[in-house]
């Protein structure tokens, strides 16, 4: 199917859909306002979009930098957004087992009119991840791990931050610390709601700590993990 834009009736609509899920969580997605001239909009130049089964955030992402690899205006369409995450919703928000969905904050689906606060959308956020780490996306795994599904506190922590998740080294360094590329999950007891000695929490006050005398744009990961102290010998050794 063509891209299009969802225009502000579509998104009403798709807000008020969200809203209902809340009363009758097995509501059909009325996914008539995808192409509805009334609810929806035509792009020039529109790619074509697939009705992909994605295995992770990565991948997603990774997709979506395809469709709009030159196409940067579309990017910051929030109505593409919108038109996107009804497209994909049975994987934003799947059916469970008995037949209903578990709808999440509005955010997740519906995208906001400020740039800095797409990396709640559970499409914007992992694309605009990947667009940013495009050349070695494996820096960026401890974001862009797990379901379409979910945000992880990992993301939260880390993608809430612009000071952060646009730091190559510090999102690097994290991945390098936290994830454990053979199981595909996060290392145990690395968990961000952990306030221990050398995870993830304990690791984004020492980046603020570590602003003031170190260029950290300038470093690799490596670097930034050899100025840790040695509460992260645990991570680091792992």
């Amino acid at each position: 199917m063509l891209l299009r834009r969802l225009n502000e009736n579509g998104i009403n609509a798709f807000e008020q859909y969200l809203s209902d899920l809340f009363i009758d969580a097995a509501k059909l997605p009325p996914l008539d306002l995808l192409t509805n001239p009334g609810t929806s909009e035509q792009l020039d130049d529109a790619p074509d979009v697939e009705q992909k089964q994605f295995s992770s955030r990565m991948e997603a992402g990774q997709y979506l930098w395809s469709l709009f690899a030159e196409k940067a205006a579309m990017e910051k369409d929030r109505g593409v957004w919108c038109w996107l995450a009804l497209f994909y919703f049975d994987q934003l928000c799947p059916l469970g087992k008995d037949g209903k969905r578990k709808v999440r904050e509005s955010a997740r689906y519906i995208a906001s009119q400020h740039a800095w606060r797409y990396y709640r959308h559970l499409l914007a956020g992992p694309y605009m991840v990947f667009k940013a780490y495009r050349e070695n996306p494996e820096l960026a795994r401890i974001i862009l791990y797990g379901s379409l599904s979910t945000i992880t506190d990992y993301t939260e922590q880390l993608a809430s931050r612009q000071d952060i998740v646009q730091n190559k080294a510090a999102i690097g360094a994290a991945t390098a610390l936290y994830f454990d590329a053979d199981s595909g999950k996060p290392k145990r007891g690395s968990a961000p709601t952990e306030r221990k000695p050398g995870t993830l929490r304990r690791f984004t006050d020492l980046i603020n700590q570590l602003h003031p005398t170190y260029d950290l744009y300038s470093m690799q990961a490596g670097q930034l993990i050899s100025k840790l102290p040695p509460e992260f010998e645990p991570f680091r050794n792992a």
